[in-house]
């Protein structure tokens, strides 16, 4: 149970925010009606548009750590961190951010970067998990979450695209 709360904690972080926030919006958000306020907006364009980058990136994590291949977690791991802070940029980039979202993305980006090094010190794959978990039970992680959260399913609703 541990494991696929972490694998979940790992893909949340990767796969959103534009991946730093998609992933950590996509369980909130897919609740919501699936139009928001401003769905039509770069923002959330971009946040639509990487949902089966995110979902691959996902499954491949979850393989490597299925596997027990602490070489191939770890090189699955820093891939979606890398992904995720492309995508943090692109969002900040749309320029249609509030400031407490700008705050936040750019929070999880630095998260990113405090992850990455978690991840490549991680003599183990347990040691990765803890570190990994660690990080993410700051309440401040928990706060600029539910920041970034509120903002997509107001504004984007559902991130999965339209068929």
């Amino acid at each position: 149970m541990r494991r696929s709360r972490v694998l979940l904690r790992v893909c949340a972080l990767g796969l959103g925010v534009a991946v730093a926030l998609a992933p950590m919006t996509v369980a909130a958000a897919k609740t919501k009606a699936p139009t928001g306020t401003n769905r039509g907006s770069a923002f959330c364009k971009l946040l639509i548009s990487q949902e089966t980058v995110g979902a691959k990136y996902a499954t491949k994590i979850q393989s490597a750590f299925t596997s027990g291949n602490l070489t191939a977690a770890r090189a699955a791991v820093l891939s979606e961190f890398s992904y995720g802070v492309k995508y943090v940029d692109k969002a900040l980039a749309t320029g249609n951010v509030p400031a407490p979202v700008q705050s936040a993305l750019k929070y999880f980006a630095n998260v990113y970067g405090q992850e990455k090094v978690a991840v490549q010190k991680s003599s183990t794959l347990a040691a990765m998990e803890t570190a990994l978990s660690a990080l993410s039970k700051a309440p401040k992680f928990e706060k600029e979450n539910n920041t970034i959260n509120t903002f997509v399913s107001t504004q984007c609703g559902s991130l999965t695209a339209p068929t």
